[in-house]
């Protein structure tokens, strides 16, 4: 139950609340909601919009004015929200009920009462309150009615108050002669009644008639006022709160109520002003013996439910001390029975342990040779599968193939995919009995990944035409996964569906939440031949295959199912044949399933200077080894054919440099920097992830794209390899055209990286050092400075200190590097960069306001200033001295 008070600080409204909080009483279980509007009609309205949106049972209003707070009523209302209506009522109507004295009566019975006062002609003095407020208007046609109809009455002079006794005083101060003139003054209510009293006491002026309307009891209010003599009678305007109550609490028990509960009304004066002060503090003594009497029996109840408490526990307890005492009983003489055979078993039980341990030991020794068995094999076998598939890429785009020839290619080319997929069979078997597959979740950006496996099978899909597409409905942009792990899953899912898929099909990746946003589906659709219904409840089971002349081992979508629950998720197979399939993985959203062994936390790598190598990276020495015309890729593989198959089928597109182990690589990179470095995993002189973690390390190497090209088909691998940021991973055997467009788009990506870098015209350095004179270290020290403030030159907030953080380190530091280096402050140097790529846009037509916003001047007018400060001349003059070139 909620109560809105338009003002709560004058004594007949305090007065209401005290008689609602008195009935409340009664009711315990009532929780009452107090708001006061502190006068403020606004106040009010936004007071009770909150109520509302607390949904409140029940709402109990007593307006400010009428009108402003109509419509919210109205609202409360239709929400079919119960409103009570005390006071003063709003304009509609719509309300459950009113409770409030009648103020067309109280206005009556106070023309009545003066009309007793005197036989001869009598002018009255009005003092109304608020003129939109509902008392004061109804109190006035009351008035109104009794002095139109008796000639003998008329009213002198009216004036509108606030209710409040100061507004009154000064009302009465500033019309004393007209107030003077008048046989008796009713104010609206006590206090502006005083609030006259004061103004005519202070002219010496005691003896008038002055009437108002409350009669409040209590210190300082109308009834002590009409006992004293101060007022000469006021009229009784009861508040109604507990009435207000009473209906409310009938409103919520689904009880009879009356609409209209209209209060009656009395005139109090020297007659009977001392026998109802002696009532109302009756009244209220009786109310605060009550009130201690309940907080009485509210302490004894309390008493009592904690005795009755305290007295169930000790007997619970009592009883399970007992039932637990013999229980003890016979467990201790069932426990030295059983303590006798587990010391026997004991002794057993060791040795036991130590044969396993020793045989543990002989399995383990077993297992690791096995394992080093068939990830040589693959290395091996995969090498010459390489060399055989990846000329016959070559050969089939020849045109002037024969017929005969190229059959002769395509039937030497299915029998090593035969030969492929036999390998992949025997290393998928071994992987399925041996290999425990353990989970290492990482925050993985979800439509970016599936548009990356997506893009490693465009190749395939675009050579038998079929349609790849990808539509992301759901609302989840990051997901907890295992990246190498479902990578392995959608890879599986979309081979068989390429597969099964016929010319001109369709194939398309669905990304949905679920209704209740704790789990994402990616859906697999294809319209391929099907799965039949008798196969559908197998497709999941190790080395199933529904299809008789389906070549390779059956443990794919085991696998794929396989991985799907180990991140703790499901998936579903739905299938019509000649209509096609759909795979649905349900993966729960969020890290919060994950247990801490399952998420990945990738070590802190060591500081670039500590890992052992110093590498070059001026790349203005290239100059001397590269053509400018094509892109440089470095090499490393120690197999020589593999070699020299990469150079038949890219030296006539870029420039190559070849290493044959680790060493050999260190050494080139220290004179030189490729735009792209193929390597293989397994090197004569270490391994090839040491090399990534080394290189990606390096300040002067981590920008280098890097493709993993190997032999090596082993989850640990590619894992590694894509923790420690390796840019792509093809196995070997390898298609020529998929390993071409890889290359392609990784120096696409280092081209626009480069582009977006060298953005500036020459001429920018003028102010620098001679760069012949400098370290390799304060080289790289400048291209970094020079990429930071390319990418924000047309942010305006760009600063020394922002850029200090990006360098990771001081801002002191940052001023006397760039005194050092660069001949003048950062501040300077930025501004300098600014200007001259302003006079480039210049130069290419851009006009001046897009000019200074992209260079990033607050203005143009600071923008024309600087430009001519540098340049000698304005930008606008500069630009006509072009166009007249």
């Amino acid at each position: 139950m909620a109560f809105s008070q338009c003002v709560g600080n004058d004594a007949w409204r305090q007065t209401m609340l005290e008689e609602m909080k008195r009935e409340l009483s009664f009711y315990p279980d009532v929780q009452f909601i107090y708001r006061d509007a502190n006068g403020s009609n606004e106040r009010q309205v936004a007071q009770i919009s909150d109520l509302m949106r607390r949904h409140v049972d029940l709402l109990i209003v007593s307006p400010n004015e009428t009108q402003p707070l109509t419509p919210i009523v109205d609202s409360v209302f239709r929400e079919k929200i119960p409103v009570i209506v005390t006071d003063r009522k709003t304009g509609s109507g719509l309300y459950h009920a009113y409770v409030g004295a009648d103020n067309v009566a109280i206005g009556r019975l106070a023309g009545q009462y003066i009309h007793q006062l005197s036989s001869k002609r009598l002018n009255i003095g009005m003092i109304s309150g608020l003129g939109g407020s509902s008392a004061s208007i109804e109190r006035q046609r009351g008035l109104r009615k009794v002095v139109d109809s008796l000639p003998s009455m008329r009213i002198g002079i009216a004036l509108e108050g606030d209710w409040t006794k100061e507004t009154a005083y000064r009302l009465a101060k500033a019309n004393l002669s007209e107030l003077l003139k008048q046989d008796v003054v009713l104010a609206f209510n006590d206090q502006m009644a005083k609030g006259v009293q004061q103004a005519y006491t202070e002219a010496g002026h005691t003896d008038r008639k002055i009437l108002g309307i409350d009669a409040l009891p209590g210190e300082g209010n109308g009834l002590e006022a009409v006992n004293k003599g101060v007022l000469y009678a006021s009229l009784l305007y009861p508040t109604g709160g507990a009435e207000a109550i009473r209906t409310a609490i009938a409103i919520l028990e689904k009880k009879p109520f009356i609409r209209d509960n209209i209060l009656g009304t009395v005139v109090i004066d020297h007659t009977n002003a001392a026998l109802m002060a002696l009532q109302s503090q009756k009244i209220k003594d009786q109310q605060e013996d009550i009130d201690k009497r309940q907080q009485l029996i509210a302490t004894q109840q309390e008493v009592y439910k904690n005795q009755r408490t305290t007295l169930n526990t000790l007997a619970v307890s009592l009883a399970l001390a007992v039932a637990f005492g013999a229980l003890s009983l016979i467990v201790i003489r069932s426990n030295r029975k059983k303590n006798r055979n587990l010391e026997q078993q004991n002794i057993e039980i060791k040795q036991q342990q130590q044969q396993i341990i020793s045989m543990s030991k002989q399995v383990q020794e077993a297992a690791d040779a096995k394992n080093r068995f068939f990830a040589q094999v693959s290395h091996e076998f995969k090498t010459p599968l390489t060399l055989i598939l990846a000329p016959l890429n070559i050969l089939q785009t020849e045109r002037q193939l024969s017929a005969e020839g190229r059959e002769q290619l395509h039937r030497i080319e299915r029998n090593a995919n035969t030969l492929l997929q036999l390998l992949q069979s025997l290393v998928d078997i071994h992987r399925s009995d041996n290999t425990k597959l353990q989970l290492k979740a990482t925050c993985t950006a979800l439509p970016a990944f599936i548009r990356q496996v997506l893009a490693n099978f465009k190749p395939f899909a675009q050579h038998q035409h079929i349609s790849l597409s990808f539509s992301n409905q759901s609302t989840v942009t990051e997901i907890w996964i295992d990246p190498y792990l479902m990578e392995q899953a959608l890879s599986n899912l979309l081979a068989n569906a390429i597969q099964f898929t016929k010319e001109r099909g369709k194939i398309a990746i669905l990304l949905e939440d679920n209704s209740f946003g704790d789990f994402i589906y990616i859906r697999v659709q294809d319209d391929g031949t099907g799965i039949a219904p008798s196969d559908i409840d197998h497709v999941f089971e190790p080395f199933y295959q529904s299809q008789p002349n389906h070549q390779g081992s059956g443990i794919g979508l085991a696998h794929v199912k396989q991985i799907v629950e180990l991140h703790h998720g499901q998936i579903t197979v739905s299938s019509k044949i000649n209509v096609g399939s759909s795979f649905t993985l349900r993966l729960p959203v969020g890290n919060a399933h994950l247990s801490q062994e399952e998420i990945y936390r990738l070590p802190a790598n060591a500081p670039p200077e500590q890992h052992g190598i110093a590498f070059a990276t001026d790349q203005h020495d290239l100059s001397s080894f590269y053509s400018h015309k094509a892109a440089t890729i470095f090499i490393i593989d120690d197999h020589a054919e593999i070699r020299q198959l990469l150079r038949s089928i890219m030296n006539k597109q870029y420039n190559l440099v070849f290493a044959k182990n680790i060493g050999e690589a260190e050494e080139k990179l220290r004179d030189q920097l490729p735009d792209l470095i193929i390597s293989d995993i397994m090197l004569p002189d270490g391994s090839g992830l040491e090399f990534l973690k080394t290189m990606k390390g390096s300040t002067g190497l981590s920008h280098i794209p890097v493709l993993l090209l190997s032999a090596v088909d082993s989850e640990e691998s590619k894992l590694d390899g894509i923790r420690l940021r390796a840019d792509a991973y093809i196995n070997k055997p390898f298609k020529v055209p998929h390993l071409l467009a890889m290359v392609e788009n990784l120096l696409e990506t280092r081209k626009q990286l480069k582009a977006h870098f060298s953005s500036i015209p020459q001429g920018v350095h003028n102010s620098m050092q001679d760069h012949s004179s400098m370290s390799d270290q304060d080289k790289r020290f400048l291209q970094h400075v020079e990429l930071l403030v390319e990418e924000r030159l047309s942010d305006q907030k760009l600063t020394t200190e922002e850029l200090a953080k990006a360098l990771q380190i001081s801002r002191v530091q940052l001023y006397r590097k760039a005194k050092s280096l660069l001949n003048c402050s950062m501040n300077e140097y930025i501004l300098q960069r600014r200007l001259t790529k302003a006079k480039h846009l210049i130069r290419e037509g851009f006009h001046i306001n897009e000019v200074a916003n992209e260079v990033g001047f607050s203005s143009a007018n600071y923008f024309a200033v600087a430009f001519k400060k540098h340049f000698g001349q304005s930008p606008s003059a500069f630009r006509k001295e072009l166009f007249k070139r």
